[in-house]
């Protein structure tokens, strides 16, 4: 009955709290991974400029109020139920983005900060093993080729992602003496590599395309007045024959 009642006042209080402010409140993950597996623990923060800890805070989860009003929102995902996307909303800020949370259950997980890079961008990836069992022989994929092997290091980073990054991804490892695959990740990269060079590499091509068209140009003028030269002369020097026999 209590919980009924808190979440009837929630809903009465919350028209007037969303209009309030139109500077939106954030919810990050901790850690940061947006894939967790079953039995993972997750806080999800509400936090925005202003706020503080004595602040209340709404969460909701898929649209549904959750009956708690506090900042750090600590979940076990003993569940894929808890799979879904979250919002909070805290003080007088306007309701968060929705982020999305996604629960496996199975032994290996490949994990990523985000499905969408932009060129440039540093990608960490990280292969995840189910009550954070020891692992070993971890090899990274993409598009079914390795891209890196390690004993025991579980992650994965580039620097500086570009088109050639996009793709499938998984990981594979060895919990104890029996290997496992993690299911398969799609990341994209958007933006086209190097930019600069590309134009660059157009530019080139048309001034060398017109430097060689005025170079055949210039070449066939020149033909085109020595053939007639050589053809005007003959018909020169018969006239003056013509003229001199007569």
């Amino acid at each position: 009955m209590q919980t009924s009642l808190l979440t009837f006042l929630l809903l009465l209080v919350l028209p007037g709290r969303k209009t309030a402010n139109f500077t939106k409140s954030v919810v990050t993950l901790h850690p940061p991974w947006s894939r967790v597996l079953k039995n993972d623990l997750v806080t999800l923060r509400c936090e925005g400029p202003g706020a503080s800890e004595d602040n209340s805070t709404l969460w909701f989860h898929n649209d549904t109020i959750i009956p708690v009003q506090i900042q750090d929102y600590n979940i076990t995902a003993d569940n894929i139920t808890y799979s879904g996307e979250y919002q909070c909303q805290i003080g007088q800020l306007a309701l968060s983005d929705p982020v999305r949370l996604e629960v496996f259950q199975d032994w290996l997980l490949l994990q990523t900060l985000k499905l969408v890079y932009m060129e440039g961008e540093p990608m960490v990836l990280r292969c995840h093993s189910w009550k954070n069992k020891v692992i070993s022989k971890i090899t990274f994929f993409q598009n079914d080729k390795g891209r890196k092997y390690s004993l025991h290091d579980s992650n994965f980073t580039i620097n500086q992602v570009n088109y050639n990054d996009n793709g499938n991804y998984f990981c594979s490892a060895n919990i104890g003496n029996r290997k496992h695959t993690s299911k398969v990740v799609n990341i994209t990269v958007q933006g086209t590599p190097h930019p600069s060079t590309s134009t660059s590499s157009k530019i080139w091509y048309y001034i060398l395309f017109y430097l060689v068209m005025g170079i055949l140009f210039a070449m066939d003028t020149a033909l085109y007045f020595i053939l007639k030269t050589k053809v005007n002369s003959p018909k020169k020097n018969m006239r003056h024959l013509v003229t001199k026999w007569s």
